[in-house]
């Protein structure tokens, strides 16, 4: 109603219940800014959370959790009940998140300093789900940040390691029984398929979990997105379960 009022133009995703999609509108003329009626945050990244399915009451851990935008995407889906642990390797980013939480009126949020390669032992085997949206090429969201077209991509070469590693790390938080995300914004099939592949072969613990998020459906736990096709950042998004029995 805020929004029609305002005459802004929008419209409603045909994917997701909370998302409210907006073409060429400044931030800072959209009602409820100050009030923590919204935050901003690509379709792409909404599908990742729903992926995700944090519910009220559970432990999620968010291993590379900054600007945020996840966090509170499960905080939402939790209606702030349970426990949220944001963690990020660069401490300097930590009140981007505290702060938008204290906006959006979020309380179930703990942000710490941390290298998702390095977890906090007294977490695991405790978390329902965990996320690892790890640091990538961000190939899928050139459009937004066109810099990365100067990039050599030499740079790029080192990252699946290190999100390998995230994972890996990252898988020891999880419960039996729960579960595993792991997510990047680039396209590249090294940084992506090949990543989870790789993991599955080398846990025999996990297992692939297909999902669903309106009319988009994985095929062996993951799911690609692109901007010609979806509309959306390019991104890619893979569910895992640890098994109960093993």
């Amino acid at each position: 109603r805020r929004l029609r009022e305002s005459g802004l133009d929008f419209r409603l995703s045909d994917r997701l219940e909370n998302a409210v999609l907006l073409d060429g509108v400044a931030y800072n003329e959209l009602p409820g800014v100050g009030e923590g009626w919204f935050f901003i945050q690509d379709e792409a990244s909404q599908i990742c959370v729903e992926a995700l399915g944090a519910h009220s009451g559970e432990t999620i851990v968010d291993v590379c959790s900054c600007p945020g935008s996840k966090s509170f995407g499960s905080a939402i889906r939790m209606k702030n009940e349970g426990k949220i642990y944001s963690f990020d390797l660069h401490k300097s980013k930590l009140p981007l998140i505290e702060k938008n939480a204290e906006r959006l009126g979020i309380s179930i949020i703990e942000t710490a300093e941390r290298d998702g390669r390095n977890p906090d032992e007294s977490l695991f085997g405790r978390a329902d789900r965990v996320l690892c949206d790890v640091p990538c090429s961000g190939l899928g969201v050139i459009a937004k940040k066109p810099e990365i077209r100067y990039k050599s991509i030499s740079e790029f070469e080192r990252l699946p390691e290190i999100q390998y590693e995230i994972l890996s790390a990252s898988a020891r938080y999880v419960r039996k029984g729960g579960i595993l995300v792991y997510s990047t914004c680039t396209v590249l099939p090294r940084e992506n398929r090949e990543n989870v592949e790789r993991f599955l072969s080398e846990h025999k613990d996990f297992e692939a979990v297909d999902f669903r998020v309106g009319e988009l459906r994985s095929a062996g736990g993951m799911l690609s997105l692109s901007p010609d096709i979806d509309g959306t950042d390019g991104f890619f998004v893979a569910k895992m379960r640890r098994k109960e029995n093993v």
